[in-house]
């Protein structure tokens, strides 16, 4: 009996409360002047950019062309994109890195380049290194680039060719 008399009065209780948006007293009191001001919401919008440079000599057909560094195990280079480096949240740009080649060292795959880089908050940039190793002079790779806004909501995506000289 005692259950049944908790239900009905519990039942009582929720039915009987109206819900209310917080906002409901506001647009009661200041509705007439907010309309008078005719302001309609808007979304702000980013036209995002994202395009991939190789930072070095390019030719016509839009290879770009490295010379490797004889004598030397590793030529670094820094690469990248010119980005836009915030999304509408503020977030800084995440840029993932993927390449075609790699080379081995002590029985380990080796990528050539960093796999993520993140926008310079002052300039529309981000950066890559790549460290290709002298065994791949005359080799012509592919660098992908993802750019992520928007917590991942918007992708673009760009490549570029280099050929090792």
């Amino acid at each position: 009996m005692n259950k049944l008399i908790v239900l009905v009065i519990s039942l009582v209780i929720f039915t009987s409360c109206e819900k209310s948006s917080p906002l409901g007293d506001y647009n009661e009191i200041y509705k007439n002047t907010v309309d008078s001001l005719n302001v309609t919401p808007t979304v702000f919008s980013i036209h995002y950019k994202f395009n991939m440079v190789g930072r070095c000599q390019q030719d016509n057909n839009g290879y770009y062309h490295l010379p490797l560094i004889e004598g030397e195990n590793q030529t670094l280079h820094r690469f990248g994109a010119y980005t836009t480096n915030t999304d509408i949240y503020g977030l800084p740009t995440q840029v993932i890195w993927l390449c075609n080649a790699y080379w081995e060292y002590n029985g380990n795959t080796v990528p050539i380049v960093n796999g993520t880089s993140y926008a310079d908050p002052n300039v529309d940039s981000v950066f890559c290194m790549m460290a290709p190793v002298f065994e791949m002079q005359n080799d012509t790779i592919t660098i992908y680039g993802q750019a992520w806004f928007e917590e991942g909501d918007v992708i673009l995506k760009d490549s570029i060719n280099i050929i090792f000289k």
